[in-house]
C-alpha cells in the first residue's frame, strides 16, 4: 500500500512538473488557436454583438475563421426559426382572406419586431409558473409581450411579459394558473380556450359538447387572440376528459409544443404583432 503511494505521489509532482515547464513556454499559433478555441466553446458571451470585433482582432486567423463560421450558423439557425413564425403570419392572412373573399378592405401589417433573450433563471417554486431572460426595457421589450419559446426548428407559444426591468423580463407561463389564451383545432375549427394548471399540462375548456376530439390532434393559438398571433402551435391533444353532464361544453389536456422546462432561448414579439 506504502509503494502505491509513492508511486501515485511521484507521477503527480511528475506531471506538475511538466504542466509548469508547458506553461512557461512560448504560445505557439496553434496553441494560441486551441486556447480561443476553447475560450469560445466555455463562454461564448464575448464573441457576441458589439464585443466580437475587439475579441477577433487579437485571435489567430484559424481559430477566428472557426469561431466566424460558428456563429454565422447560429445566425442561420434563428433566422430559420424566425421563417417558422412568418410562415404561421402568411397562414393566418390566407385564411382570412378565405373568409373575407375581398368583401372587407384587409389593412397590410406593418413591419414584425422580434427579440431574442437566453433563460437566465428557473425559481423552483415557481417552476411551471415564470421564467426570467435577458432582456428588458432597455431592449426595446414591452409589457405583455407575447414569448415564443423554441426548440430545435419548432416554435411555440410560452407565454407573456409580466415583469419588465432595465435588462430582464419576467415571463408568464401559459402554464401558469393565471395564464390563457384562446386556441382552436386547425383540422376541425373547435375554438376554446386553453387554460394553465400550474403544472407542465395545459387544459383546453370551452370545447362544444358535439366537438369530435382525438389525441394527438394539434392546438394552435385562434385568430380572435388579444395576446397571440393566429397559428401559433401551442401543443397537442394528450387527453380527452369524460362528458360532465353538468357542463355545457368539454374539455381536454394538452401537452405543450415545447415545453418550458427545456426552454433556453426565446423570441419576444412587440405587443402589436398580435393586432
Amino acid at each position: 500500500m506504502n509503494r502505491e503511494k509513492r508511486v501515485a505521489t511521484y507521477l503527480l509532482l511528475a506531471f506538475s512538473l511538466v504542466s509548469l515547464i508547458l506553461l512557461s513556454l512560448p504560445l505557439t499559433g496553434k496553441v494560441q488557436t486551441f486556447r480561443w478555441v476553447v475560450s469560445y466553446v466555455l463562454s461564448p458571451a464575448p464573441f457576441y454583438a458589439n464585443r466580437a470585433f475587439d475579441r477577433f482582432s487579437n485571435i489567430p486567423s484559424d481559430a477566428a475563421r472557426l469561431i466566424s463560421a460558428d456563429l454565422e450558423l447560429q445566425e442561420a439557425r434563428r433566422r430559420l426559426t424566425e421563417s417558422e413564425l412568418v410562415r404561421a403570419e402568411a397562414d393566418s392572412l390566407r385564411l382570412e382572406n378565405e373568409r373575407l373573399r375581398g368583401a372587407l378592405g384587409i389593412q397590410a401589417a406593418g413591419a414584425k419586431v422580434i427579440r431574442w433573450a437566453r433563460v437566465m433563471q428557473r425559481d423552483p417554486l415557481t417552476w411551471n409558473r415564470s421564467v426570467m431572460v435577458d432582456a428588458g426595457a432597455e431592449e426595446g421589450v414591452k409589457l405583455n409581450a407575447p414569448v415564443l419559446g423554441v426548440q430545435g426548428s419548432t416554435v411555440a407559444i410560452l407565454g407573456r411579459v409580466a415583469e419588465l426591468g432595465a435588462h430582464t423580463a419576467k415571463v408568464l407561463l401559459l402554464s401558469d394558473e393565471l395564464s390563457a389564451a384562446a386556441a382552436y383545432l386547425p383540422g376541425q375549427g373547435w375554438e376554446g380556450l386553453v387554460q394553465g394548471q400550474g403544472s407542465a399540462r395545459l387544459r383546453l375548456n370551452y370545447l362544444p359538447v358535439d366537438a369530435q376530439l382525438t389525441v394527438g390532434s394539434e392546438v394552435c393559438s385562434s385568430p380572435t387572440s388579444a395576446t397571440f398571433p393566429a397559428n401559433l402551435r401551442i401543443g397537442t391533444i394528450s387527453k380527452v376528459f369524460a362528458r360532465d353532464p353538468f357542463l355545457a361544453f368539454q374539455s381536454a389536456e394538452v401537452s405543450a409544443a415545447v415545453p418550458p422546462s427545456v426552454v433556453k432561448e426565446v423570441m419576444i414579439l412587440d405587443p402589436a404583432f398580435s393586432k
